[in-house]
């Protein structure tokens, strides 16, 4: 069984794992990363640990590291992309190993980080040929943004922020009714805000 948990913080053994990790990931298509380079992952989640906002996510079978995830507090695409910059937060990676890969465990790592990371709107850089990367994100409400102007083997991509309801949430029956409110062709009951409601990604 594999579970998905933050990380308190980040040691020798987790980042020796990040880099494994990396190095089964990103040397297959698209990447193609020479082994070397693609096991620094764990150096930069190292050093990307000492930013602001930084979120850690982890995925393990037991005591073997799976997969893992990981953000800060950035504005930086959203400046390349030539956004409004302000309380960005940037997905910076993402990675499953091959073998566990179709059982969810990268939408339990995005949402992991996301929802730990105190709001968007969120950034990515993926590659444009990343199809399982790509549908995940699609799934989970990104939207591409533009090519990065650099490498055009790169898309940008932003989630933004839900936006509230258009009214209050109203109780499913009319039992509280106060007056009918006329709304243009509907007629709305005036009811009792509903209790707690419950919402994932």
């Amino acid at each position: 069984m594999v579970s998905v948990t933050l990380a308190d913080s980040v040691a020798v053994p987790l980042l020796s794992a990040v880099a494994d990790v990396g190095g089964e990931v990103f040397t297959r298509p698209p990447w193609r990363e020479p082994y070397a380079q693609a096991r620094t992952v764990a150096a930069r989640l190292l050093a990307d640990s000492a930013r602001p906002g930084f979120v850690l996510a982890v995925a393990r079978q037991g005591h073997e590291v799976v997969g893992f995830a990981y953000g800060y507090r950035c504005s930086a695409l959203a400046a390349t992309a030539a956004r409004p910059c302000g309380a960005d937060f940037t997905l910076k990676e993402l990675g499953v190993l091959p073998d566990f890969r179709g059982l969810s465990i990268g939408v339990a790592l995005h949402d992991q980080v996301l929802a730990a990371s105190g709001g968007g709107p969120w950034w990515l850089i993926t590659h444009v040929n990343a199809t399982a990367a790509l549908g995940l994100y699609h799934r989970r409400g990104w939207q591409a943004v533009s090519r990065h102007p650099t490498d055009t083997t790169r898309i940008i991509m932003r989630k933004a922020v839900p936006s509230p309801p258009p009214w209050p949430l109203l109780t499913s029956s009319c039992r509280n009714l106060r007056e009918p409110l006329a709304a243009g062709n509907r007629l709305l009951c005036r009811a009792e805000p509903s209790g707690t409601v419950a919402r994932t990604l």
